[in-house]
């Protein structure tokens, strides 16, 4: 199976909103060569790519392996090593340094307790890949974010009863965990972490929160809203904060909370009943996935949300089914994949359609 290739390619956008002055048109990076086998995690502001591809062992046909990647700017690919002592590689995010952070797994018995059965790990193509072991007392960690500059990794650690969010900081080749200050457990499985490393989101308990660094070393917790309003996915430098809410009937509304607007939701196509915001750049275009009910022709497809209007997204006729990161210059990470039944797709609705023209004064 050939390596996943870099493309940057115009998207074709099924509606825009109308603007005296057009906003730049987006770039897609993804995994190109085999988009029914590759998905695309997250990007920085170089282009450069992390994501997964599916792959099948040629001594264990039938069976299906991960196979975790980072793609340079220059499309060369080089897959990422499992750390020793461990079977597999998660990657979560990206610096603009080429650092890659996530979390290392091994299996285990079943009923048997395997300290640091999963570690967060960082892994760099010069430094290889160190793990980055946890809070004090506890026994197993996970990396979510990382800063522009690869100095400041987010994450949680856990211990006996508790899951506490923290972060590590680089000093010289040492990484050094900190707790965040909350309150109660964590309540989210992202801890996520803006650019800049300065605003961290995820739920404390059961509220979602942010968490803004002051001065150094000395963090301010903020409730965003009440219980279930916000499941934070990610933060920009401005402390926008972006996720999704569910329903009572099990189905999802894409969210955003601004310190200026509080929480508010994104608008949904007709027809789609699913959705859920992914990441926002620092000028707070909001990119996520749409999806319609089960068992639907509708959706799943990235959309990307600026200036009060929200865009379905595709690239090269190929519909782009979710929309996984978006940088500062305007380029989105995400899946493309071929429809299982090109002749027979829905037409695409208007994601902002315009209200009807009002009749003349003296119609009936």
């Amino acid at each position: 199976m050939p390596p996943p290739l870099l493309a940057a390619l115009t998207l074709g956008l099924t509606a825009t909103l109308a603007t005296q002055q057009p906003d730049p048109p987006f770039a897609i990076v993804s995994p190109q060569a085999n988009p029914d086998t590759t998905v695309a995690i997250d990007l920085n502001h170089l282009g450069q790519l992390i994501g997964l591809e599916w792959v099948e062992p040629a001594d264990r046909p039938g069976e299906i392996h991960e196979k975790p990647f980072f793609l340079a700017q220059d499309g060369q690919v080089t897959y990422l090593p499992n750390l020793e002592g461990y079977s597999a590689t998660h990657p979560a995010a990206l610096s603009d340094t080429g650092h890659v952070v996530g979390r290392v797994s091994k299996p285990a018995p079943l009923g048997v307790s395997v300290p640091l059965r999963n570690q967060a790990f960082v892994w760099h193509p010069q430094t290889g890949i160190q793990g980055l072991g946890t809070l004090p007392d506890d026994n197993a960690s996970v990396a979510c974010g990382i800063s522009g500059d690869g100095r400041r990794i987010s994450g949680y650690s856990v211990g006996n009863g508790r899951i506490r969010p923290c972060y590590w900081e680089r000093q010289a080749d040492r990484w050094t965990p900190t707790a965040l200050p909350a309150e109660a457990s964590l309540g989210s499985n992202v801890v996520a972490l803006s650019d800049d490393g300065r605003h961290v989101v995820a739920v404390d308990g059961q509220v979602p929160c942010l968490w803004t660094e002051e001065a150094p070393g000395r963090w301010i917790r903020q409730v965003l809203g009440p219980p279930g309003s916000l499941i934070p996915r990610a933060v920009n430098n401005r402390g926008t904060v972006v996720g999704l809410r569910y329903n009572p009937d099990g189905t999802t509304e894409a969210v955003f909370w601004t310190p200026d607007q509080a929480i508010q939701l994104l608008p949904k196509p007709k027809g789609f009943t699913r959705a859920e915001a992914s990441a926002l750049n620092n000028a707070g275009v909001i990119v996520g996935t749409l999806d319609g009910p089960a068992g639907s022709l509708l959706g799943p497809r990235g959309f990307a949300f600026e200036n009060g209007a929200l865009q379905l997204l595709e690239s090269a006729g190929l519909p782009l089914t979710a929309a996984t990161a978006i940088n500062d210059h305007r380029q989105v990470a995400g899946i493309l994949e071929k429809p299982e039944d090109p002749d027979n797709q829905p037409p695409f609705p208007d994601p902002n359609p315009k209200p009807p023209a009002s009749p003349p004064a003296d119609h009936p």
